[in-house]
C-alpha cells in the first residue's frame, strides 16, 4: 500500500442508483473506493479524475478511458469494463504499459439474445403498431399484416456467445439461421456458416451482434444496404456505430430495408430523431443487457476481477496480454522514467510530467520532451554519439521518447559519490565533455536559433532555484535576482541545464550524459556551477571523504578549462552560491539534506554570492 493512504480503485460511472455492492467488494479487499457520477463524463474529465485519484484499478461502464487516462496512474494494474465491448477503453495503451484489460463477457447473454428476438417478433408480428392502434382507434384486427416467424431466414453477424444463444432460440421457432464470424467455419446445431455476401443475398432479418472496432465501424453503410437482395429487417443490439445513420435512412426510404429494430443508435444518448421518430423503426433505449439478475452479476464479477488482479492473480476474463511490467527508475523529479521490454531487449521510456514529483507546486509544460530529443541529437553531434543516449523512437503527442538502455557496466556517478567512491577520472572527463559542448556550440547560429526558447529553463531552474529563494531571503534577495539576470545577459552557448552527477553514467573516464529537458541557449557558467554545487554538497555530508571529492572538483574544473570557453570567474561563483542555497532551502532540496550542516552551508552560500572568489576550488576548505 502507498504510504499514508490505501491504494485506490476508481469507478468512472455507474448507470444504476447505488454502488453498495461494488463498495463492499472493493473496500472489503482493503482498497479505497472512489466513485464517479452516474452519467459518463467526457474523456478529459475522466482523465482529471484519474489524475486526482492515482488509482491502481479503473472500473468503467460507458465512460471513455483514454490513452492519456491510462498513462497517468503510477501503478495501474487493471482497467475493467463493466460490460462486454471494449470500444471505450484504449486497450493498446493499457497493454503497452503492462496493465490488464478485462470484461464480463457472458453476464447478459440471455438478456441480449432475448431482446434481439423480441425485436424480431415486435416487427413481424406487428406488436408495437397493433398495440398503438388498439389504444388510438379501437379493436380492428382486419388490417393486420403478420408473418410466420418460422418461415424467416435470419443472418447473424457476430457469432460469439450472444450470437449463438440468439441462434439457439431462433431455431426453436423453426427459423433457418446463417451466421458470419471470422472463426465460424463449420455448422453447429443452430446455424450454418456464411459470409456477409450470402447474408445480404438470403436473409429476411439481419441481426448485428458484432463488436465495434476500427474494422466494423459503419459496417452497415450505403454499399452494404445496396447489396441486400431481400429487403431485410435490420436488428442492432450491439453498438450504434455499426450502422451509418444516413445510409440507414436512405435504405428505409428506398425500400432496400423493410424496417429497423434498434436497441442502440449512433449518437446516443441523443440519437437523431430522423432515425428514432420513423414509423418503420422500433427503438429501445440501449437496455437489451438489463435485468435485475444481469446487473448484479455484472457489478459483482467486474469488482471481483479487479481484486483478483490486484492480489497478483491472473484475471478470469482477460482481453489483452499486457507487456512485461515496467520498472520505474529512481532519481529526478520531472519525468516518469521506466525500463520496459522492447522487441530487441530492454529499453528506457521517458515521459515528461506536467507537475514535478515534489511537495511544492512546481509545474512545467511536458512538451519539453521534444526539446530534450533535439538536444540529445545536437549534443551527440558536438561531443560524440557515444556520450549521449541512443534515441529509438519519439512520440511527441505523448511527450515521450525511448532510448537504448545504457550498458549497465556504467554506474551512476551520484550513487558512486554517495557510496564514497570519488573517481577523479570521471570528474575530469565530465569537465572535458562539458567544455567541449560549450566551446563547439558557441558561435553556432543554427544552434542558438534552435534552442533560443528558455521557457523550460525559466520554469525549472530560474523560478524555483533563484526567484523563489530570492523572495524568501530578503537579506540577499536582490543579489540573487541580479545573478539570475546576469545569466540571461551572458548567453553564448548550448547549456545542458541539469549537468549533475545524477545525470552522468560512468566507468572511470567513460561517460554517458543524460537528461536534457532544460537544454537552452544560455550562460555556460550555469552548467559548471550546477555540477560543482553538487560536489560541494556531497563533500559537506556527514562522514563524506572530503579530500577525495575535493580532488574530483579540481579535476572537473581543470578538465573544463582544457576545452571550455573562459568562464571560471566570480560570476560563476555567485551562481554556485545561489544553487547551494537553492538546494538546501528551495523547492527541490537534495535528498540527503539530513546529512548536511544547513547553517554552515547557508553561510558559505552567502559568502559565495556577496564576496565571490574566482576559484571555486577554495570553497572546499569551508565544507
Amino acid at each position: 500500500m502507498t504510504a499514508g493512504r490505501r491504494e485506490r480503485v476508481l469507478l468512472t460511472d455507474h448507470p444504476w442508483p447505488d454502488v453498495e455492492l461494488e463498495r463492499s467488494i472493493i473496500e472489503g479487499a482493503g482498497y479505497e473506493f472512489v466513485v464517479g457520477p452516474v452519467a459518463a463524463e467526457p474523456a478529459d474529465v475522466v482523465e482529471q479524475r484519474v489524475r486526482d485519484c492515482d488509482p491502481v484499478a479503473i472500473l468503467t461502464c460507458w465512460a471513455q478511458v483514454s490513452a492519456a487516462a491510462i498513462r497517468i496512474p503510477q501503478k495501474l494494474a487493471i482497467v475493467g469494463r463493466m460490460g462486454v465491448g471494449l470500444d471505450n477503453i484504449a486497450v493498446s495503451e493499457a497493454t503497452a504499459r503492462g496493465a490488464w484489460v478485462t470484461n464480463v463477457p457472458d453476464y447478459c447473454t440471455s438478456e441480449v439474445s432475448d431482446h434481439a428476438i423480441g425485436l424480431v417478433l415486435a416487427h413481424f408480428r406487428n406488436i408495437t403498431r397493433l398495440d398503438a392502434a388498439v389504444k388510438s382507434t379501437g379493436w380492428k384486427p382486419d388490417g393486420a399484416h403478420l408473418e410466420r416467424i418460422g418461415d424467416l431466414t435470419v443472418g447473424i453477424i457476430g457469432y460469439g456467445r450472444i450470437g449463438r444463444e440468439t441462434a439457439r432460440k431462433l431455431s426453436a421457432f423453426g427459423c433457418r439461421v446463417i451466421a458470419f464470424s471470422p472463426s465460424f467455419r463449420e455448422a453447429d446445431s443452430y446455424a450454418g456458416p456464411a459470409d456477409i455476401a450470402a447474408i445480404q443475398a438470403q436473409a429476411d432479418v439481419i441481426i448485428l451482434h458484432a463488436p465495434l472496432n476500427a474494422k466494423t465501424q459503419s459496417l452497415v453503410d450505403a454499399v452494404f444496404i445496396d447489396r441486400c437482395a431481400t429487403e431485410p429487417l435490420l436488428v442492432n443490439v450491439s453498438r450504434g456505430g455499426l450502422v451509418d445513420n444516413a445510409a440507414l435512412i436512405d435504405g428505409l426510404n428506398s425500400g432496400k430495408l423493410r424496417g429497423a429494430a434498434l436497441d442502440v443508435v449512433e449518437g446516443e444518448p441523443n440519437p437523431p430523431a430522423e432515425v428514432t421518430g420513423r414509423s418503420d423503426v422500433i427503438v429501445t433505449p440501449h437496455v437489451a443487457f438489463i435485468s435485475v439478475a444481469s446487473l448484479i452479476e455484472l457489478r459483482r464479477r467486474a469488482c471481483e476481477e479487479a481484486v483478483r488482479v490486484l492480489r497478483g492473480e491472473a484475471p478470469m476474463n482477460p482481453c489483452n496480454t499486457p507487456a512485461p511490467a515496467s520498472t520505474a527508475l529512481e532519481g529526478g523529479v520531472s519525468s516518469d522514467i521506466r525500463i520496459v521490454e522492447g522487441p530487441d531487449g530492454p529499453i528506457v521510456v521517458k515521459r515528461a510530467l506536467a507537475k514535478l514529483k515534489v511537495a511544492a507546486d512546481w509545474f512545467s509544460d511536458p512538451a519539453r520532451s521534444t526539446t530534450e530529443v533535439a538536444a540529445i541529437e545536437t549534443v551527440g553531434e558536438l561531443i560524440g554519439e557515444e556520450s549521449v543516449p541512443k534515441i529509438l523512437w519519439v512520440k511527441p503527442d505523448e511527450n515521450a521518447f525511448a532510448m537504448r538502455l545504457v550498458d549497465p557496466r556504467l554506474r551512476n556517478w551520484k550513487t558512486s559519490l554517495l557510496a564514497g567512491q570519488a573517481d577523479a577520472r570521471t570528474a575530469h572527463r565530465a569537465g572535458v565533455l562539458l567544455g567541449r559542448l560549450h566551446a563547439s556550440s558557441a558561435g553556432r547560429d543554427d544552434i542558438r536559433r534552435r534552442f533560443a526558447d528558455t521557457t523550460y529553463f525559466e520554469e525549472l531552474r530560474i523560478e524555483p532555484f533563484f526567484t523563489r529563494v530570492a523572495a524568501k531571503r530578503s537579506d540577499i534577495g536582490a543579489e540573487i535576482a541580479a545573478v539570475a539576470q546576469a545569466m540571461r545577459d551572458h548567453a553564448g552557448a548550448l547549456v545542458h541545464g541539469d549537468y549533475s552527477p545524477k545525470n552522468i553514467l560512468a566507468d572511470g573516464g567513460e561517460l554517458v550524459i543524460l537528461d536534457y529537458e532544460v537544454a537552452h541557449w544560455g550562460d555556460p557558467r550555469f552548467d559548471i556551477a550546477f555540477c560543482a554545487t553538487h560536489l560541494l554538497l556531497k563533500a559537506s555530508r556527514a562522514g563524506a571523504d572530503r579530500a577525495a571529492i575535493a580532488r574530483s572538483l579540481a579535476a572537473f574544473l581543470d578538465g573544463y578549462g582544457e576545452q571550455g570557453p573562459r568562464a571560471l570567474d566570480e560570476h560563476l561563483t555567485r551562481i554556485a552560491g545561489c544553487l547551494v542555497l537553492a538546494r538546501i532551502q528551495g523547492a527541490s532540496p537534495v535528498d540527503y539534506i539530513g546529512d548536511l550542516d544547513i547553517a554552515a552551508l547557508d553561510g558559505l552560500a552567502q559568502r559565495m554570492i556577496t564576496a565571490p572568489a574566482a576559484d571555486l576550488k577554495i570553497y572546499m576548505e569551508f565544507v
